[in-house]
């Protein structure tokens, strides 16, 4: 069984390599994917693997459709099938199963006469953006993974249709990923007599800690920022609705017109798909980007209570600040958050979003075990205070 534990010079010698010098084979052909992406520690990790087994290929997943998996290796792309991929952890006694998706990194078991190509290994994954699929306010049941492997992803939204509630769910998305979420304000030149600043401004208060910008896809006004974080081995996601200007984004980024674009309707606000399928870009300056289709709906996955208190990080210093430890904060004596909305230092809206989010995850996690629910009450306040006392000792650190 395949490994990623590092290998000795001794069992290096010992695996028959086609070439006399086998380390600069697989170097050489590694260095073909650094458009794709990768990174330092993918390309140890593809090393450690392939000096083991020398017919599987490597490469990066750049588009699925179906049963069908896009792999853009150093030579060529091939068409994969994926019934009995796994991820491949460093213990050899771990196998878990693994579903490709784009922005994954995997090994390729070329097929022989009529049989197809396989996705063998799927490396670990640094991030993963998954949501609950959600339809007509009814959970599925099942989680969608949108991309893997990402460092930022692009939370866009259009200027003239700012959506507080559903940025604070798009937010809470990413920071349970593992990537860091920028908001894109996107069609600026369509706003009427309004400074973009000023919408930056009403936004910033849903968005505490996350970097803002006001972009046109159009104009191309306000996207050079943006470009910072498409660099060279650097990995970028568009989430948004359908209609707000990620494919009009992409193409700016992009430099030509890689994709359709369409408008958000004006009689119910909401788009039409422009992009079908989640695909894996490469831009100019080096970087890679993902476009996605618009997502109606977002809903968190179970375990995302870190990712809630990240995304409400102002109610840290309340949360854990009332005179009864199980306060409910609904009308009970000495309770911090009624004092602090009372005080016009905490919102009541925020406060009612951090409530709503915090009862589907507890819904969630209680369906099939009736003591969640004060496991995860206990879960949020641990939370709270460790985010309060890192907050503190960051403050002690920069005076």
């Amino acid at each position: 069984m395949l490994t990623l534990n590092p290998i000795s010079q001794e069992e290096n010698l010992a695996i028959p390599y086609p070439t006399s010098n086998p380390t600069a084979n697989i170097n050489g052909d590694l260095a073909d994917l650094l458009p794709f992406g990768l990174t330092e520690t993918a390309k140890l990790q593809f090393t450690s693997v392939i000096a083991k087994d020398s017919e599987l290929v490597p490469g990066r997943v750049t588009r699925v459709d179906g049963i069908t998996t896009f792999v853009q290796t150093a030579s060529i792309d091939y068409r994969a099938v994926s019934t009995l991929a796994r991820i491949a952890h460093t213990d050899e006694l771990e196998i878990e199963p693994a579903q490709p998706t784009v922005g994954d990194w995997v090994l390729i078991r070329p097929g022989r006469d009529q049989d197809p190509d396989e996705i063998e290994l799927v490396l670990p994954r640094t991030s993963l953006l998954t949501r609950k699929r959600v339809m007509r306010g009814k959970e599925q049941g099942d989680e969608q993974i949108l991309a893997s492997n990402i460092n930022t992803v692009f939370v866009v939204q259009s200027a003239t249709y700012f959506n507080s509630g559903r940025l604070e769910r798009e937010i809470a998305l990413v920071w349970g990923s593992g990537a860091v979420p920028v908001v894109v304000l996107t069609k600026t030149d369509l706003l009427k007599g309004v400074d973009p600043a000023d919408v930056i401004t009403q936004v910033e208060e849903f968005a505490p800690g996350v970097e803002i910008f006001a972009a046109s896809g159009i104009t191309g006004d306000g996207t050079e920022p943006l470009r910072n974080y498409t660099e060279s081995g650097m990995t970028v996601v568009l989430i948004g609705a359908s209609g707000v200007g990620k494919s009009t984004l992409v193409n700016q980024l992009m430099g030509h017109e890689a994709m359709d674009t369409g408008e958000i309707r004006e009689s119910d606000t909401r788009g039409r798909h422009t992009t079908v399928t989640r695909q894996l870009l490469r831009l100019p300056n080096g970087g890679v980007l993902i476009d996605t289709p618009g997502i109606r709906t977002i809903g968190l996955v179970s375990g995302s209570e870190d990712a809630l208190a990240k995304t409400f990080s102002e109610l840290d210093e309340f949360l854990d600040a009332c005179r009864f430890s199980d306060c409910g904060h609904n009308g009970e004596p000495d309770c911090a958050i009624a004092e602090a909305i009372a005080d016009g230092r905490l919102s009541q809206t925020r406060f009612d979003s951090y409530n709503r989010m915090g009862r589907e995850l507890q819904h969630d996690e209680s369906k099939h075990d009736p003591g969640a629910k004060t496991e995860h009450q206990r879960k949020m306040k641990v939370i709270a205070k460790t985010f309060r006392q890192k907050n503190r000792m960051e403050k002690r650190k920069n005076s």
